[in-house]
């Protein structure tokens, strides 16, 4: 590694570790106190909380690791414009794309760090969150009365090998409306499918209404006549279980919610559409870091103000870019989502377009 290298590394290092170390202490800081009642309501130990949010610093990272990367770059060619250093490399000799090498680096090691993050450690660190929100943090919440929600398409592996479907879940009532059960075999064959109007939950237990029961064979056929019931007690998870173990796809790693999308294929396409969408974000959202870091360079390079002017416009320029950059892909999604683009451009259309307007901006 060259010395330049080494100097631009350094360079850019110290202020996304800064960002990121900020990000962190916002996120924790403003929680806290949107919390601050129940906490002291509670008594909860300092040892808790602490558990709780530095199981949150996997997901701050993951989500704010691109916008730090945006504030770094432009800061970092900010900075030598201002001090005329990017002339003097090119005096010597350099190519704007060697000059860039470095960030180019450094943005594909914070995607592969972003990626491991999201595999190895994010799934288990936001289970261990969920856990410790929903037994010591939100205790209270039990005793309130439940808001008015409807959740859609939730989707769960459930004991003893089945997968269930609800098409929607009122957590007020404890009613699910729209529910497919599907028993396994040891060979992972469909042997029953369920499929009932709605369930209710009273008395610990779940009531199910206009049911057809269909049994199957290793080959998938109908066994007989399928049975009715116009209602019935059956075993389902419970509702805190539906809501905590079928809703939670964005934390997933890749393989997992590859799986998941697999066994529920035929449960429907509405949900399937929505969790291929989450599959490709694993891949397209390590990648912001790298495509911001190519669209902010294109716009530093062009910055030839100096003193304060410099940095004030910089910042301006990253909230600018990842505001558009963001509001773009959160549009690309839903757009995914609701099946108007495909998931897979979807997913990835936002970097896609603004990483060649950063090549297009470097070239220039």
């Amino acid at each position: 590694m060259k010395i330049l290298d080494k100097y631009v590394i350094k360079h850019f290092v110290i202020p996304f570790l800064y960002c990121l170390t900020v990000f962190i202490a916002l996120y924790i800081i403003i929680d806290l106190f949107g919390r601050l009642d129940e906490i002291l309501k509670q008594n909860i130990r300092t040892i808790v909380l602490l558990e709780y949010y530095l199981s949150m610093i996997p997901l701050i990272i993951v989500q704010t690791a691109p916008v730090a990367s945006l504030i770094s770059v432009i800061y970092v060619l900010g900075a030598l414009n201002k001090y005329g250093e990017i002339t003097a490399m090119r005096a010597a000799g350099l190519s704007i794309y060697r000059i860039l090498m470095p960030f180019i680096c450094i943005g594909f090691a914070i995607t592969v760090l972003v990626f491991s993050l999201s595999e190895k450690v994010l799934p288990q660190s936001m289970r261990t969150a969920e856990a410790i929100k929903e037994n010591s943090i939100e205790n209270s919440e039990k005793n309130k009365p439940a808001s008015n929600k409807v959740i859609s398409n939730i989707a769960l592996y459930g004991k003893n090998n089945r997968l269930i479907f609800i098409d929607s879940f009122n957590t007020s009532s404890n009613t699910a409306m729209g529910i497919t059960i599907l028993e396994q075999d040891k060979k992972d064959n469909v042997s029953l499918k369920i499929n009932a109007h709605e369930a209710i939950w009273a008395n610990e237990r779940w009531v199910f209404s206009n049911i057809l029961m269909y049994r199957l064979d290793d080959k998938g056929a109908v066994i007989d006549s399928p049975e009715f019931f116009q209602e019935k007690a059956m075993p389902m998870e419970r509702p805190r279980e539906i809501i905590s173990k079928g809703t939670n796809y964005e934390y997933m790693g890749f393989r997992d919610l590859s799986n998941y999308i697999k066994n529920f294929s035929e449960a429907s396409p509405k949900l399937i559409t929505r969790l291929r969408v989450d599959l490709h974000q694993k891949i397209s959202i390590p990648f912001a870091s790298m495509v911001v870091i190519l669209i902010g360079a294109g716009f530093a390079l062009k910055v030839r103000q100096r003193g304060k002017a410099t940095a004030l416009l910089g910042i301006g320029m990253s909230v600018i870019i990842g505001f558009l950059y963001y509001a773009f892909m959160a549009s690309c999604i839903a757009l995914g989502k609701s099946s108007v683009l495909p998931p897979l451009l979807s997913a990835h259309l936002a970097n896609i377009l603004f990483g060649l307007i950063g090549v297009t901006l470097i070239r220039n």
